[in-house]
Formats: structure tokens, C-alpha cells, sequence
């Protein structure tokens, strides 16, 4: 009994073959045939010479030599791994197949390209926008400091990051970051560029260092300076493209909002900063906040949530210590960060400090588009499934017509493994073909979606390289759907019966040729189908419902001081002679300022109330107050339902003010508001209506206007509170909106009378009312998109499936149509015979999908807005278009099967 080898001579034995493979002087199978046969002659002779004859002494050469054709397989084998030359042998028979039927390879590989390209598309933004950290040594080592309630993410206070720093132990340091935008003069022209503020501790505690120059340090960031002025970090794109990467910038000075920096240092080229999507063009010293928001600088505002706060963690700490750090400091922060209590415990109530990963910083795009990214992420992965069923089935039929060759090779003697291996090497090409496919459209289709990302203004600067992650991700896709799609198919042609070679079958049932497959099809459709209703629904219901504004013809304009820094009388007063200007300008029908523009992602809150008959006071943190002229209702298209509208009289000091229905009924409930009062409160909401009221704080009730939905068009109107432009109601920052007819001619009015006004004012921003309706619905439009996409394509794939699968159950049943056509059968009958047969698979694969697609739904549900996720209309217009598409699917074979010959379908055998 031959004893198992050990590993050790294993080994050796590998490594013996693998030299013998690669040495250059290795005999080759000819030259070893050749020395066979110079033995077997040698053994002829001697024979000969012990007097045989000539035949019988070369037979007896080759008995005594042996079997020559097992020696020389022998000798081959032992060259050689069989596992590799088999499995370059099969290779080579799988691309001489894939060019045989070009037809089977471009719609198989289109199709799982097409499913493997989607998940890669929508994979990448996911890296992009959730998975990926921060371009610093050790990211996971970061933390950061979050205040926020729910969805709603803020940054941290001044005082908030002052206090944690004083409180915290578990970290090397905190540091803070707050993002800007900045007027810099280049050649005497003013550009509004955006950057970013950090503290002097930033670089160390990131562990962060310039591409180019130096960093600056805590001694640089202090107030007015430090020792060696201002100095600025610029942003590689920035340097790039402003100073074609010249190393003599280092050094130079750049003025911003009219103080002079100097240029210290170059970021990394894929340093973006520490909010995910922003930009980083110019980097400064926290410090610099006190000029770039003067003359009301944030750094030292208890209400101001604006910075982003990061620490590093010692070695050997954790977030769970981080957590419990802030949990036994916390009463201790926010007394600190809020000695008053009226934004921690007023304004900012349902709000909370917390502490989360650091290592992919902060990220808006995070928070607005994690649930959709993440509801497409389930969508693309059911699409996916739906590609590889159909490639399966594509697979399916292409064994089926090759079953007499896998019949001949069983017969042969082919072992099922060699079978199988055969068919699984033809998978791998195709895993490999689509893969390398679907990474470009991956790419392709990523960028394409990126634009759905853009504000108003550009895109953000996602990073949608495919990198090792993306890599990886796409080829597992590739791999695992490939085998999904082959393996059925693979074990059915290493199933074959030899007999099949002598004898081919009249038909197959639809089950035998994968009849199964279609019904996980329709399953798919029908998920993907009643998301995209549900989502195409909410985008419609969104865009349709009445917001309270107008929409077409309104030009906004951002209007920027700049590195004027004029006080708030001047800037008001600017504003003032704008509106004026642009009344008189063509095209312009009306002109208004506005201390906030509608639907742009701000908030805002007062603190004001108000005195009923009976002394019932009611009070009000979250009341929104906008400071608008005159005209800005005639502009905007926000109809006054009760009272008058502002005058210009009204601008010369009347405390007035005009309520929003909800506030009017908040305020006044069962009421008349017209001429009453609402207060201005102070910072103690319990003194509400228990103290002397400055005449300065009382506003009358002058008009009401309707509800609009200022915050966002899927938030409910918050109660507004208009004033009119007092002499300084507006700071450096106010916007401009012109109602015209031709919103070009308005556009080039707003900027030139922002350019005669203010002459050394950076050139506003100005965007359409529509710009900023759209972009408020991007993530219901891109989900929408998407989603309805998804369900076009399924539709699709399973109308074809289900076209293929009947198409060959017609064929395979030719027979027996023609001996029912034969005694008698009605064509009709054949036709719903047919139909019935294909309606079956599909009722079976509707009512599973049906229940998938509830549960599915059902976590769609926070994206929807004003249409229930079990809605029975969708539900049912849902599964109607499911059935017409397979009732269309059906009627061509089965019209085909009605035209079936007798006469031709008996002889079919």
C-alpha cells in the first residue's frame, strides 16, 4: 500500500516541476518520442541478433518496453500541471465558442455589464459621499463632535469648542474648522472663491502636511494676527489653475476681504478639507474669522453653529471613551457654551452633543443623501439579480442548443467535472468581459449622476476614481454574478445523458429549460416597479403642490460686500438704491432685497410673542423672521390674504410687521391680527409678558400672507414673521430678487447694477428661482430618475426573458400543437393555451414580488412625501403594466403557435 507523501516532499515535488517547467534546457515531447524510439530500435536489435525474426523481434521490443502512448502521456504529465493546461485548454475552447455565437456573447455581456455598471455607478457616489475617510495618516483615529437632532446636523458654537477642549482627556487635541467664502482682489478684479478656516493645532492633530511650503501653527492663530501677519494655505486645484503650479507663489501676498495674507504653503492635491463635497481653495487661520465676518464676527456667538469639530485619540483610547468623556463633562459644556441657556435650551432644544467617527470628517451630502444612496444601493442590487436571471436564461438556451455535444463528450468518456469546468471557464470569461465593461460604465454613469449632486453654482467635488475599493466591489459584482447567472446552466450541461448523442429529445417542459427563472423575473419587475411609482409620485406631488412662491420669471442675486466690510447702515442703504435701479431697469417688472432667499438651505429663528385679551401669552422660539421691501411679495408671488403690504413709508422707521397664516394663528388663535401686536422677546422666554415691553421690540400686525414653504418644499410652512427694511435691517451679505419676463435681460440687470452701486463689490451670484426649485428637489428627481430607469430596464429584461423561455416552449412542443391543430382544436384555443401557460409564470412571480415590493416600500418610506408606501392605485397601475408587458411578451409565440402545420408537426420527429 503506497504510504502518503508529506508535505515536505510535496513541496519538493512542486517545486521540481515548476523548474523543470521554466529551465530553458528542459526536453521537449519530442525529443523524448524520439528517444523512445532509439530505445525500442536498440531492443530490436539485440533481439535480432539472438536470432528472432525481424517482425518478432519488434514486438517483443515493444512488450518488454511498454505501452509507448502511456509513457509519453506519462512523461507529459509529469511536465506540466494538468489543472492549469486543462484550464487554458477550456479558455481557448470558451473564446472559440464566444466567436461562434456573437450574437449570445454581446447581449450576455451587455446585459451583466449593464446591472454590474449600475451597482458600480451607485457604489462609487456611496464611497464618494459616505465610506470614504479623510487623505490623513490614520484616520480612524479621528473623532468628531457632533450637536444635532435627527437628520439635522449642525456644527458647534465657538464657545461649544472652547468648553470641550477645556473638558476633554481621552484626545491629543481638538482643533475646529469652519468653512468661508472669500473676496480676493487679483490685478485689481474681485473673485468670490471658497475656503475654509482652521486652528492653529489642525495640522498637527490631522498629521497633515503641505505639498508644498509649510503649515501654520497655534502661535499664527490669534486674534489680529500673529507675529509674521496673516498667512494662508492655497488649495492645489486653486494653485493649479490661478498660479500654474509656480513654486514662487510661496511667499507672495494675496489680498482678502481687504487684508493682505501671505501665501505659506500648498495642500495635498486630494485634500478637499474636513466637509465632504465642499471646496478648499484658500485655507487661513480660524483668527481670520474676525475679519472675514466683520463687523459681526461667529467665533465667540453662543448661537452660532457653524464649525466643524474634530479630535485625535490617544493611544489606546476609543470612541466609547470619547463618549463617556463628554457624558461626565456635559453639564459642565454646555453651562459654559451657553451661560444664558437661550439657544442649548431655547432655540436649540430638541438638539444634542454627541460624539461620532471622525474618519470621514463632516459631510452634508452624508446626511442628505445616505438614506437615498442607500435605497439606490437596494434598487441596483435587485436590478443586478434581475440581469443575471436573464443571462441565465440566455446561458440556459445556449447549453440547450449544445446538448448534443456535451452528449457526445459524456460518451466519450468526459467526466461531469470536465463538463462543468468547461461551461464555469465560459463564465469566467464573461465575468471578466462584463466586469472590465460595467467599470466603465460605472465611471461614465457616476459622473453623469454627480451633476444631480450640483447646487446652485457647481457641482461638488466629489473624488470618483475608481480605487481599490470601487475596484474590488466591481470585480466581486462581476464574479459573484457571473456564477449566479452560469452555475444553473453549468450543472445542467455536466447532466446530460450520453444517450442525447444518439438520440435528441422531441421537446423539454418550460421548467426543464428554467422555466423558474421568469417568475423570479417578474418578482424583480415588480419591486423595482412599485419603487418607481412610489418615488416618481413624490417627485410629482412635490413639484406640483402649491409652495407659496412663484416660480417663473424671479432672478435672485447674492450680493456680497466683500472686502468692503461696510457697516450695516451702508449696506442697507446700498440695497435701498439697488431695488430703485433695478425698477427702472428693462425688463424688470419689479425689484426687491431680502435679508434670506426662499428654498436655499438656511434656517432661521426668532424669539417673539404676544399678548391675547385675556392676558394669555403665547411664545415662540422657532418664528422664521425675514426682512424684505416693499415689492417683495409682488416679486416672489406670495399673495397678502388679509391687511396691506409694505409701503415705502413703511421703510422710514414703522415698527409694522406682516404674519404668515400659521404664525397669524399661532399667535392669535380664533382672532383678528389685523393691528395687533407681536413682540420682540429677550432672552429669559419665561419673562414673556411679565415685563415692560420696549416700544422698540412692538410690531403691528399690518397684513397676512399665505403660508410658503420657505425652508424646503417637503417641510411644512414655518411660521413667518415679515418686517420692512429699517435703515440698518441688512448686514454685508443681502439678496436681490428682480421679477422680468426674460430672465437673461433680468439676470444682466441685477449684475450691473450691483457693479454702478458698488463698484469694488465681487460679482454676485445670480441664478434663477427655478435654479433653486430644482436643486431643492434633486434628491427626489435623481430617485425618481433612477428608479424609473430600473424599472424600464426590468421591464424589459423580463419581456424578453419571458419572450425567449415561450418562444422555445412553442418550438419544443411543435408535436403536440400540431396533433391538437390535427383533431380538431380550434386556433383561438391554441393561442390561449399558450398565453395561459405564460400568465401562470408570471401570476406566481407577481404575488411574491408584490409582497417583496410592500416590505420593500416600507422602507422607502422616509423618502416619500404625500403618497402612502401601500397606495393600492400605484399598487394596482403596478401590476397592470407588469401583465401588460407579459401579455405582449406572450402573443407573438403563441401567434406563432397558431400558425403551426399539421401535416409539418407530425413529421417533426
Amino acid at each position: 500500500m503506497e504510504r502518503p507523501r508529506s508535505l515536505s516532499a510535496r513541496l519538493s515535488s512542486l517545486v521540481s516541476r515548476l523548474y523543470a517547467a521554466l529551465r530553458p534546457g528542459r526536453r521537449s515531447p519530442s525529443d523524448f518520442a524520439a528517444e523512445l524510439q532509439a530505445h525500442l530500435e536498440l531492443e530490436a536489435g539485440r533481439l535480432r541478433e539472438a536470432g528472432m525474426s525481424e517482425e518478432e523481434a519488434l514486438a517483443a521490443a515493444r512488450r518488454n518496453l511498454g505501452n509507448m502512448t502511456h509513457i509519453q502521456e506519462r512523461f507529459y504529465e509529469s511536465r506540466r500541471w494538468l489543472w492549469l493546461d486543462r484550464l487554458v485548454q477550456d479558455v481557448h475552447y470558451g473564446l472559440r465558442q464566444m466567436r461562434r455565437n456573437p450574437g449570445f456573447t454581446s447581449v450576455a455581456i451587455l446585459t451583466l455589464a449593464l446591472g454590474i455598471g449600475a451597482n458600480a455607478a451607485i457604489f462609487t457616489l456611496t464611497y464618494a459621499v459616505i465610506l470614504k475617510g479623510l487623505p490623513v495618516p490614520n484616520p480612524g483615529a479621528l473623532v468628531r463632535y457632533t450637536f444635532r437632532n435627527g437628520a439635522q446636523d449642525l456644527g458647534l458654537s465657538g464657545p461649544a469648542y472652547d468648553a470641550l477642549r477645556r473638558h476633554e482627556t481621552v484626545d491629543t487635541g481638538i482643533l475646529a474648522w469652519g468653512g468661508a467664502t472669500f473676496t480676493v482682489k487679483e490685478n485689481g478684479l474681485a473673485e468670490r472663491i471658497d475656503g475654509a478656516m482652521m486652528t492653529g493645532n489642525g495640522f498637527r492633530i490631522l498629521e497633515l502636511h503641505p505639498y508644498l511650503g509649510r503649515a501654520f501653527g497655534e502661535r499664527d492663530d490669534v486674534p489680529g494676527s500673529g507675529p509674521n501677519g496673516y498667512q494662508a494655505l492655497l488649495g492645489y486645484g486653486y494653485w493649479k489653475s490661478h498660479f500654474n503650479e509656480s513654486r514662487a507663489v510661496l511667499g507672495k501676498s494675496l489680498t482678502v476681504d481687504g487684508r493682505v495674507v501671505t501665501i505659506i504653503g500648498i495642500l495635498p492635491p486630494r485634500f478637499d478639507g474636513l466637509v465632504a463635497g465642499g471646496r478648499t481653495d484658500l485655507l487661513l487661520p480660524l483668527s481670520f474669522e474676525q475679519i472675514a465676518n466683520a463687523p459681526t464676527p461667529l467665533r465667540h456667538s453662543a448661537g452660532a453653529f457653524w464649525l466643524t469639530v474634530l479630535g485625535r485619540l490617544k493611544p489606546g483610547k476609543s470612541i466609547k471613551a470619547a463618549k463617556a468623556n463628554l457624558n461626565a463633562t456635559l453639564a459642565e459644556v454646555r453651562k459654559e457654551a451657553d451661560p444664558t441657556g437661550l439657544f442649548l435650551n431655547g432655540f436649540f432644544r430638541p438638539f444634542h452633543f454627541g460624539v461620532e467617527s471622525g474618519r470621514a470628517g463632516r459631510s452634508m451630502l452624508r446626511v442628505e443623501y445616505e438614506e437615498p444612496l442607500l435605497a439606490l444601493e437596494i434598487l441596483v442590487g435587485f436590478l443586478l439579480m434581475l440581469c443575471c436571471a436573464n443571462t441565465a436564461l440566455l446561458f440556459l438556451a445556449h447549453v440547450g442548443s449544445r446538448e448534443r455535444e456535451f452528449a457526445v463528450r459524456s460518451a466519450l468518456g468526459a467526466p461531469r467535472a470536465r463538463l462543468l469546468s468547461q461551461v464555469l471557464s465560459e463564465v469566467a470569461l464573461l465575468a471578466t468581459s462584463s466586469g472590465g465593461l460595467g467599470i466603465l460604465f460605472g465611471w461614465a454613469g457616476a459622473r453623469g449622476l454627480v451633476s444631480m449632486f450640483a447646487a446652485v453654482g457647481q457641482a461638488p467635488p466629489l473624488d470618483l476614481i475608481p480605487r481599490t475599493p470601487i475596484l474590488a466591489f466591481t470585480a466581486g459584482a462581476g464574479v459573484l454574478s457571473a456564477w449566479v447567472a452560469g452555475l444553473w446552466p453549468a450543472w445542467r450541461a455536466s447532466r446530460v445523458a450520453p444517450i442525447l448523442g444518439v438520440k435528441q429529445t422531441a421537446g423539454a417542459s418550460p421548467k426543464r429549460m428554467g422555466g423558474w427563472i421568469v417568475p423570479v423575473q417578474v418578482a424583480v419587475s415588480v419591486i423595482l416597479l412599485v419603487s418607481a411609482s412610489l418615488l416618481g409620485s413624490t417627485f410629482l406631488r412635490l413639484l406640483l403642490q402649491k409652495s407659496g412662491f412663484r416660480t417663473n420669471g424671479v432672478v435672485i442675486a447674492d450680493v456680497n460686500s466683500g472686502s468692503n466690510k461696510i457697516t450695516n447702515a451702508q449696506a442697507t442703504a446700498d440695497a435701498i438704491r439697488m431695488v430703485d435701479a433695478l425698477e427702472n431697469a428693462p425688463g424688470v417688472h419689479a425689484a426687491t432685497a431680502m435679508s434670506y432667499p426662499p428654498i436655499h438651505d438656511w434656517w432661521s429663528a426668532g424669539h417673539y410673542f404676544s399678548i391675547g385679551p385675556h392676558g394669555a401669552v403665547h411664545t415662540d422660539l422657532q418664528t422664521w423672521p425675514e426682512t424684505v421691501s416693499s415689492a417683495y411679495f409682488t416679486v416672489m408671488g406670495t399673495r397678502i390674504l388679509e391687511g396691506r403690504t409694505f409701503d415705502r413709508a413703511d421703510s422710514h422707521g414703522a415698527r409694522v410687521c406682516i404674519l404668515s397664516v400659521s404664525a397669524a394663528r399661532y399667535f392669535f388663535p380664533r382672532q383678528d391680527p389685523i393691528d395687533r401686536f407681536v413682540y420682540a422677546a429677550g432672552s429669559n422666554p419665561r419673562l414673556d409678558g411679565k415685563r415692560k415691553v420696549d416700544a422698540e421690540d412692538a410690531y403691528r400686525v399690518i397684513g397676512v400672507a399665505q403660508d410658503a414653504r420657505f425652508r424646503s418644499l417637503d417641510e411644512p410652512p414655518p411660521r413667518m414673521l415679515y418686517f420692512p427694511i429699517l435703515p440698518k435691517s441688512l448686514g454685508n451679505e443681502f439678496f436681490l430678487a428682480v421679477l422680468g419676463h426674460k430672465t437673461p435681460l433680468a439676470a444682466e440687470a441685477l449684475r450691473n447694477v450691483v457693479r454702478a452701486v458698488v463698484p469694488t463689490a465681487a460679482q454676485p451670484e445670480v441664478y434663477t428661482f427655478n435654479a433653486l426649485v430644482n436643486q431643492n428637489l434633486r434628491t427626489e428627481r435623481m430617485l425618481m430618475a433612477l428608479s424609473t430607469c430600473f424599472a424600464a430596464i426590468a421591464l424589459l429584461l423580463t419581456a424578453l426573458g419571458l419572450y425567449g423561455l415561450m418562444s422555445r416552449s412553442v418550438a419544443a412542443r411543435t408535436q403536440e400543437i400540431g396533433v391538437r391543430v390535427a383533431l380538431g382544436a380550434p386556433r383561438g384555443h391554441v393561442l390561449t393555451l399558450v398565453i395561459r401557460q405564460g400568465l401562470l409564470l408570471v401570476l406566481g412571480g407577481a404575488a411574491v414580488g408584490l409582497g417583496a415590493a410592500l416590505v420593500v416600500a416600507r422602507l422607502l418610506r422616509s423618502l416619500l412625501f404625500g403618497v402612502h408606501s401601500g397606495d393600492p392605485k400605484l399598487l394596482a397601475a403596478s401590476m397592470a403594466v407588469i401583465f401588460a408587458v407579459a401579455l405582449l411578451a406572450c402573443f407573438i409565440p403563441a401567434r406563432r403557435a397558431t400558425k403551426v402545420d399539421p401535416m409539418v408537426a407530425l413529421r417533426y420527429e
